[in-house]
């Protein structure tokens, strides 16, 4: 059984939480928590996680993860918020400047859900 690697960032409580749920789970293993990003940015390289969870409110805004994704943009952020129903995923991919990487990048998002 594959395991995943996450840090969780944020909320101290919501984040507990978080690290308590997906232990529950048996194939998430947290190996570090922050209460900032830019903490959670020294660490990234020695602990080198899959997954990034941002457990913030609804008041933290998404341009704070910007940084982030110009550092690691292979490293995916799932953003969890206590106050909304969903979790957001965040990737930054780079492509090439040529039309072919383009579509190559617009051809491998996943399917928009219709309303």
């Amino acid at each position: 059984m594959d395991e995943y690697r996450a840090i969780i960032v944020g909320n101290s409580l919501f984040g507990e939480t978080l690290n308590q749920m997906l232990a529950d789970t048996g194939k998430v293993v947290i190996i570090g928590t922050s209460s900032t990003l830019e903490e959670a940015m020294s660490i990234i390289e020695d602990l080198n996680p899959d997954v990034v969870i941002a457990a913030y409110s609804s008041e933290t805004s998404q341009e704070y993860l910007s940084p982030f994704l110009a550092k690691y943009p292979d490293l995916p952020i799932i953003r969890a918020d206590l106050n909304q129903n969903y979790l957001q995923v965040i990737t930054s991919q780079r492509v090439g400047a040529r039309g072919s990487d383009l579509m190559t990048a617009i051809e491998s998002l996943p399917k928009r859900m219709k309303p």
